[in-house]
């Protein structure tokens, strides 16, 4: 019984650091999810609906997401690997979108 008074406090520690670090991930793959969405939304105005860049307001608002992106520790040493890879894959098709934007051509790709 005297073991268990020792055991559960450590546990109870243990479990709030992983739930500390597991916030902080998980608030980066929120933004990271709505850098794609927003990516997928300034592509499919520049692709589809023949906006340019500079007008739709789906690729003007990426500045700002990124920014949240990169102030919450993204694209950073430790950073955690699934939100930077979805946050790096929105940046694709954001170049993907200004590509299509500069070139006129929706059928531009790059593979």
């Amino acid at each position: 019984m005297r073991h268990y008074r020792r055991i559960v406090p450590l546990l109870l520690l243990l479990l709030g650091l992983w739930a500390c670090s597991s916030g902080s991930e998980s608030q980066l793959e929120s933004i990271a999810f709505q850098l794609g969405d927003g990516a997928n939304r300034c592509l499919s105005d520049v692709r589809d609906n023949k906006l340019s860049y500079e007008t739709s307001t789906h690729c003007r608002a990426l500045t700002r997401i990124a920014q949240q992106y990169i102030s919450a520790g993204g694209f950073k040493e430790g950073a955690p690997v699934r939100a930077d890879r979805l946050a790096e894959s929105a940046r694709a098709r954001a170049w993907m979108a200004l590509a299509i934007s500069k070139t006129g051509d929706p059928n531009l790709r790059i593979w």
